[in-house]
């Protein structure tokens, strides 16, 4: 059975060395070295066990023991660092802090190695045989079980670590954060098992039970990404998100005081993050008293601020803070400057207006005047004239009307609508229009898609465009509907003429959804069709034919 045991020992120690150096291989990852320390650490210490065994003689017995036992000073601060760098908070460990953890293990070390002279360690050092083998069997003092303490509050405090990642985290780093506990766990009973004589004379399971532990932490990085993916990186990087954000963040506790806040508001306060912690948002932003309290109010307000002798407008949201277990704890409260966006709503609203009210009626005027002036007119140029006159006033007066169903196009709500029955009445308005064209339904229109009724509007264009731009006598527009697989989510609608095609910069403005100043369309209602289809989460292209055009329309299935 001895020899067993110390079979088993040593190979925790080949083990732990290995998965150790492995562990180096991934030391860019938070928390890789300090754990590739503790494996080695623990291999180290699993050797010094087979290695008093092992020898014959009391003095190299008592040797190794002392060596052993000056190791164990480093494992418990390697666990430490592990689940610190692990999760992150090594952004807050300085080198004091450092330092002052490493103070009670080199104390201890020497301690270990002076232990003769004064007994703080170990007493009534005596050689005990155990089997063929021979250990050393002593009366631990004062400094060893402050030792015991101080490396059990370690691992207590890393533990805590890894339980805050596994209540607030998801699936990915609760399991990887669960196996590092297990790791240390199954250690961690071990050497309580041989502190308090709950396992055989002469046996310290400690050093075994990282071959178990070691077992875990390599299954966590084959099956987890434990090594190349850590919780760590990831509030790392969310920390700097926020920090770099022009929008202005606090986080608040249940009574609206100030517990951080982010660069930004600390500007939007003209204080730094120091003096805002602890204060109320509202004495320091008296503007957004309107928002609290939190549960009388929607969700984001706008309110205006007054800043550096300027009135600018902000978009103030807040976000509730809950608690691991559900309760609410605080706010998140964020403020966007939406000074210039309002600004350009508004000069958008006016030129809105104007475009669709007032050019029409004064297009309305230009056409009426410009008919009662072909009346007085007698040569066939001068005719001729007015009717370009009454031609150009006539297009104006289109655009202005497709602006207006576009404009109302952005503030129709998406709904459900049945796909076949938009068609139809399209193609029986364009048809209506122009006799002599023919437009059929072909393929599977019978679907529900995501829109409202200017999407009826865009396909009444195509079929517009379709026809109008048509050279030939007799239109010809086929209307083709295609579904995607069960499992597939869009319907396709294809629009193809015998027309001469539509202008390929023209296409390529569409697609590209903007124009340069060397490429531009020349009308709005390919770019009105464009703008209401990606509107309601679908796409328009233009594909390959060898006569006309073939425009493709992809829109998202809907429940009937």
């Amino acid at each position: 059975m001895w020899r067993l045991y110390l079979a088993v020992v040593f190979f925790a120690a080949v083990f732990g060395t290995a998965l150790s150096l492995y562990t180096l291989l991934h030391q860019e990852t938070p928390g890789a070295g300090p754990l590739a320390l503790l494996l080695l650490g623990a291999a180290m210490w699993a050797t010094t066990d087979g290695l008093s065994l092992a020898t014959f003689g009391a003095s190299e017995t008592l040797f190794w023991a002392k060596l052993g036992l000056a190791i164990t000073a480093v494992v418990p601060l390697a666990w430490l660092l592990t689940a610190v760098e692990y999760t992150g908070y090594d952004r807050v460990l300085t080198s004091r802090h450092l330092l002052g953890l490493l103070v009670e293990p080199l104390v201890f070390t020497g301690l270990v190695w002076t232990t003769g002279s004064h007994g703080l360690v170990w007493s009534n050092l005596q050689p005990s045989a155990i089997g063929p083998y021979t250990t050393v069997v002593a009366t631990r003092g004062l400094a060893y079980w402050g030792h015991v303490v101080y490396s059990y509050g370690l691992i207590a405090l890393g533990a805590l670590l890894l339980v805050r990642v596994i209540l607030r985290a998801n699936e990915l780093y609760r399991t990887q954060s669960t196996a590092l506990l297990v790791a240390i766990v199954i250690p961690l009973v071990a050497n309580t098992a041989a502190l308090f004589g709950l396992s055989p004379d002469g046996i310290d399971m400690t050093s075994i039970a990282f071959v178990a532990s070691g077992t875990v932490i390599t299954a966590a990085i084959l099956r987890r990404q434990l090594l190349s993916v850590a919780a760590g990186t990831r509030e790392i990087g969310r920390d700097e998100i926020v920090d770099q954000l022009d929008d202005a963040v606090f986080i608040l506790d249940s009574n609206g005081v100030v517990n951080d806040c982010n660069p930004a508001g600390a500007t939007l306060v003209d204080e730094t993050t120091d003096r805002v912690v602890g204060q109320s948002l509202v004495d320091l932003l008296p503007a957004l008293s309107s928002v609290f309290p939190i549960e009388d109010i929607p969700d984001n307000q706008i309110v205006t601020i007054e800043r550096n002798g300027s009135v600018r407008t902000y978009d103030c949201r807040l976000s509730p803070l809950d608690s691991p277990f559900g309760e609410r704890s605080g706010t998140i409260v964020s403020v966007r400057d939406v000074t210039e966006q309002t600004r350009r709503e508004q000069q958008l609203d006016v030129l809105n207006r104007l475009l669709r009210h007032n050019i029409r009626n004064e297009m309305n005027v230009v056409r009426g005047q410009a008919e009662l002036l072909r009346e007085s007119l007698e040569t066939e140029s001068q005719h001729s004239r007015v009717d370009r006159i009454v031609e150009t006033v006539d297009t104006v007066t289109e655009r202005s009307n497709k602006v207006g169903t576009l404009t109302r196009a952005f503030e129709d709500e998406p709904a459900s609508i049945d796909l076949e029955a938009v068609l139809r009445d399209a193609i029986g308005a364009v048809t209506a229009k122009y006799p002599a064209a023919t437009i059929a339904l072909d393929g599977d229109p019978d679907h529900c898609v995501e829109g409202a009724a200017s999407l009826g509007v865009a396909f009444e264009e195509l079929l517009h465009n379709a026809v109008e731009h048509n050279d030939s006598d007799h239109p010809q527009v086929t209307v083709t509907v295609t579904a995607a697989p069960p499992s597939g989510a869009d319907v396709t609608v294809r629009i193809s003429d015998n027309g001469p095609g539509i202008n390929r910069q023209e296409r390529a403005v569409i697609e590209r959804g903007r124009e340069t100043a060397l490429e531009h369309g020349s009308g709005i209602g390919l770019w009105l069709v464009a703008w209401i289809v990606r509107t309601y989460g679908g796409t328009l292209s233009f594909a390959e034919a060898d006569v006309g055009t073939t425009v493709v329309v992809q829109l998202p299935k809907s429940e009937p």
